[in-house]
């Protein structure tokens, strides 16, 4: 067994504030209309500020890394992400993605597997079988890996070795269970800007994420050869029972 630790070759937030009036509406769009780059962290939750207007945004997190130089059968699969902030709101899940290696505003759908529309709950695949609890009183600069699920392992497997990226996204509970509610009851003012921020490729290349990934490599085969009366054991291991 061994383990390699691959830094994201991409990691960037897909966001929408335009389309729905209200942070569902926001959640049900089709296309985001903006990609966070330069210094932007990776965003995990909405903002909805009335007082601002009405301003309201989704996000969506999505990450690719490259496995193109492994080799072997991946047997665990974690992720280790940096925090940008203190906020311990809301709780996060883990998706596969389908996104581009370079993003485009159509991957805030698009990008996740198996979603065709608003609600995705029941098509997404888990990554990690329950939610990512963020109230660890974890604060910027406090790293926490997590656990990915058999999924994100066979998806792991699939791609080790190959041109194909390994991918995820990361989305907000009420973005997942589709439990924004139709007038944005409880999520105004007081709750305006919810969302834990994680260091991205953008930011800190010494805190972007990290894909841990534990792989068996299979063993060689001994090789013996008999010359007269001699057994000569090149490799491996010889056994007499």
């Amino acid at each position: 067994m061994s383990v390699s630790n691959i830094t994201a070759t991409n990691a960037q937030t897909v966001l929408t504030t335009t389309g729905g009036s209200t942070l569902r509406g926001r959640a049900a769009e089709t296309n985001g209309n903006s990609i966070s780059a330069g210094s932007s962290h990776l965003l995990c939750g909405y903002f909805n500020l009335d007082s601002f207007g009405g301003v309201y945004a989704n996000y969506r997190s999505f990450m690719n890394f490259d496995l193109s130089s492994l080799s072997g059968t991946v047997t665990d699969v974690t992720i280790t992400l940096k925090r940008a902030n203190s906020s311990n709101f809301p709780d996060l899940y883990f998706l596969a993605s389908e996104a581009g290696n370079t993003l485009s505003n159509s991957d805030y759908q698009d990008g996740i597997v198996g979603a065709t529309g608003y609600p995705y709950t029941s098509d997404a695949t888990l990554f990690k079988d329950d939610a990512c609890v963020m109230n660890d009183g974890g604060s910027a600069g406090d790293t926490v890996t997590f656990t990915l699920n058999a999924a994100a392992v066979t998806h792991a497997n699939a791609v080790i070795g190959t041109s194909n990226r390994f991918k995820t996204v990361i989305v907000n509970t009420y973005d997942y269970n589709d439990t924004y509610d139709a007038n944005d009851d409880g999520f105004a003012d007081a709750f305006a800007h919810q969302g834990v921020e994680f260091e991205s490729t953008n930011t800190d290349t010494q805190g972007a994420p990290i894909l841990n990934l534990t792989i068996s490599t299979a063993q060689g085969v001994g090789k013996v050869t008999l010359d007269g009366s001699k057994i000569q054991i090149v490799s491996g291991k010889f056994l007499i029972d």
